[in-house]
């Protein structure tokens, strides 16, 4: 697998925007070493090892993947990440990354190794909490006023300060993200209230554990009192209101060369690694792992990878021929499987009568039968 990683990397030329995520696959089998138990990204009580895949965004490929102990926390596998890339001679690249990274150990270690990066910083540290709560003052001045793909947004450059070292930024609000995120926030806060002060409290069971279990992420919105064994809920407005003021304001870190505008769109096109490890999970049918040895696991993976290479691209020219609204990637192959070549009894061969979707498929995509 590295000497096939290096070859790609190699060959592909990769040096513009990488994109850096981990999940975890599970796994029935107790004979493999890496497995472990940890944080499990599909709510599965199995072990499991943690799988990280870096993807070229500009080609819309994976270009590297590693396997982890499953026990092993992401920040902790970065350093590691930094080291392999500049190993395959990785140097020039702005490295994507989700918030589940930002720490000031990991900010510290992109810096000493003078690694480009864009980062979404964490309200869990007091200067990023204190830094949106400066910015919130001007944020809505003319003088922050952008347009991003046709719409309004503020965008305020920032400073963060990590262990005296500057690290640049920006502030971001986002008008129809704003109004997005409330929407969706108060719809649920509405339906959560009704469907707690709908349903009867068993008599067997202690209350606020019941509110707990119902309410889960939200339970900090609500107040609640127990009458005649059901929920009488009041929303609490304060902390709502504090959760509201936050929607649409965001602060991306980057160490890079990249512009506001840049910046942001980098950020966004992050879901691709998300889009890939669901299609390695569903689609390639990675879990559950089903291996007794390492070495078997391991050609699995290596061959899982090649398949995901193949896959995304296959996706991506569907979605430049406008191919993904009318077929899947099952769908397409279904089609094109039906078109036969017969051998005549002089030697030559002749097609199949091509269908009008076929034909359709092979000029967009660009082949021929």
């Amino acid at each position: 697998p590295d000497a096939f990683m290096t070859a790609l990397l190699r060959d592909i030329g990769t040096d513009s925007t990488l994109v850096y995520d981990i999940t975890s696959l599970s796994s029935y089998s107790q004979l493999l070493p890496l497995l472990e138990y940890g944080y499990n990204r599909d709510g599965l009580d199995l072990p499991q090892i943690n799988f990280s895949l870096i993807i070229d965004v500009q080609r819309a490929i994976p270009v590297m993947y590693e396997c982890y102990p499953g026990s092993i926390v992401d920040v902790v596998t970065l350093k590691n990440t930094v080291c392999r890339l500049q190993a395959h001679g990785i140097r020039d690249v702005t490295l994507v990354l989700d918030r589940g990274f930002f720490s000031q150990g990991n900010l510290v270690e992109l810096l000493r190794e003078e690694v480009s990066f864009v980062l979404p910083a964490s309200r869990s540290l007091k200067q990023v909490k204190e830094l949106l709560t400066e910015a919130q003052w001007d944020l809505e001045s003319p003088q922050y006023l952008q347009g991003f793909q046709d719409d309004p947004i503020f965008v305020k450059p920032i400073t963060l300060m990590v262990h005296e070292s500057p690290v640049a930024g920006f502030c971001y609000y986002d008008l129809k993200r704003e109004q997005t995120e409330r929407n969706l926030f108060y719809i649920r806060l509405h339906d959560l209230k009704q469907d707690l002060e709908s349903r009867r409290i068993p008599r067997w069971r202690r209350p606020h554990e019941v509110f707990r279990e119902r309410a889960g992420t939200m339970a900090n919105y609500f107040s609640w009192q127990v009458d005649d064994d059901r929920f009488q809920i009041e929303i609490r407005k304060n902390a709502v209101s504090q959760r509201v003021n936050r929607m649409g304001k965001q602060i991306i870190l980057t160490q890079s060369a990249l512009d506001w505008q840049e910046c942001l769109m980098v950020y966004r096109e992050r879901d691709i690694v998300e889009k890939a490890f669901r299609m390695m999970k569903q689609d390639l049918q990675v879990m559950p792992l089903n291996a007794q040895k390492e070495t078997t696991m391991k050609g699995f993976l290596f061959v899982t990878f090649i398949g995901l290479i193949l896959r995304m691209q296959v996706v991506k020219k569907m979605k430049d021929a406008g191919l993904l609204e009318h077929y899947t990637v099952e769908g397409l192959f279904l089609e094109l499987a039906k078109i036969k070549k017969i051998k005549l009894a002089n030697g030559e061969t002749s097609v199949t009568e091509l269908t009008k979707k076929q034909r359709t498929i092979l000029e967009k995509m660009g082949l021929c039968a």
